[in-house]
C-alpha cells in the first residue's frame, strides 16, 4: 500500500491534480472574498445614501424650525404683555375686553429623530460635534411642543374672565391672576427653547425657511393684527 501510494506520488501524477486542486481551491475563496467585498461595499454605499436622505430631510426641518423660532422670539414679549394686561384686569372689578383672552394661533413645526443607526453614520461622517447638535434639536423640538401645549391650554383656562361667560367673581380673578404667572414663566422657557433652537440651526449652517408664503410677525402690531404666531400675507387678518 504504501509502495503504491509512493509511486503514484512520483510519477508527477499526484502533484499535478494536487496543484489543480489548490488553484481551484484558491481560486473560489478568491471568488467568494471578492463577491463579499463587493456586496460590503454596495450596503455600506446604501447606508451612507440613506443616512444622506436622512440629513437632508432632518436640515429642511430644522430650517423650518428656525424660521419659527424666530418668530417666537418677536411675539413672546407681545404674548407677556398680555398677560400682565390680563393679571392687572384681573386685580379690579371691572371687565375685562374679551379680545385680550382670544389666544393667537400657535405653531409647532415637526421634527422626525434620526434613528440610532443614522446616528451612527452621521457621527462617522461628520464627527460627534455636529452629530450631537442634530440630537439637542430633537430634544429642542420636542420641548418646544410640551411648552406651545401648555401655553394653549392656559390661553384657554383665561376664559373665566369672559364677561360673555356670565358673571366673574373673585375665585375667577384670582384663578386667571395664576393662570396668567404660569403662562409667563412658560413663555420664558419657550423664548430660551427658541433662541437655543436659532443658535443650533446657525452652527449648523442651515438658514430659517418658512414653507410657502409664511412670515414671521414683524412686532406685536402683526402678531394682534394677524393673531397668528406665523402667518400668510394672502389670509385674512383677525382671530381665528
Amino acid at each position: 500500500m504504501f509502495r503504491m501510494t509512493r509511486d503514484w506520488w512520483s510519477n508527477g501524477k499526484a502533484r499535478h491534480l494536487i496543484g489543480l486542486f489548490a488553484f481551484e481551491f484558491v481560486v473560489i475563496v478568491l471568488g467568494v472574498l471578492t463577491a463579499q467585498a463587493v456586496a460590503d461595499w454596495s450596503r455600506d454605499r446604501a447606508a451612507q445614501r440613506d443616512m444622506l436622505a436622512n440629513k437632508e430631510r432632518a436640515d429642511a426641518q430644522i430650517a423650518k424650525m428656525a424660521a419659527t423660532a424666530i418668530a417666537y422670539d418677536r411675539v413672546i414679549p407681545c404674548m407677556d404683555e398680555r398677560m400682565i394686561m390680563v393679571m392687572r384686569a384681573a386685580s379690579g372689578d371691572g371687565q375685562i375686553d374679551p379680545a385680550m383672552l382670544v389666544r393667537p394661533i400657535v405653531r409647532v413645526e415637526p421634527f422626525t429623530g434620526l434613528s440610532d443607526e443614522i446616528i451612527v453614520l452621521l457621527r462617522a461622517r461628520h464627527g460627534a460635534e455636529v452629530t450631537d447638535r442634530y440630537a439637542n434639536l430633537a430634544v429642542y423640538a420636542q420641548r418646544t411642543a410640551e411648552l406651545v401645549a401648555l401655553l394653549a391650554n392656559g390661553w384657554q383656562s383665561l376664559s373665566i374672565m369672559s364677561p360673555e361667560a356670565g358673571k366673574v367673581g373673585a375665585g375667577d380673578r384670582q384663578e386667571a391672576r395664576i393662570v396668567a404667572s404660569n403662562m409667563r414663566s412658560t413663555l420664558r422657557s419657550l423664548r430660551k427653547t427658541s433662541v437655543n433652537i436659532s443658535n443650533l440651526a446657525r452652527e449648523l449652517r442651515i438658514a430659517p425657511r418658512f414653507a410657502a408664503r409664511l412670515r414671521a410677525p414683524a412686532g406685536c402690531a402683526d402678531l394682534w393684527r394677524w393673531n397668528s404666531v406665523v402667518y400668510d400675507p394672502d389670509d385674512v387678518p383677525g382671530p381665528a
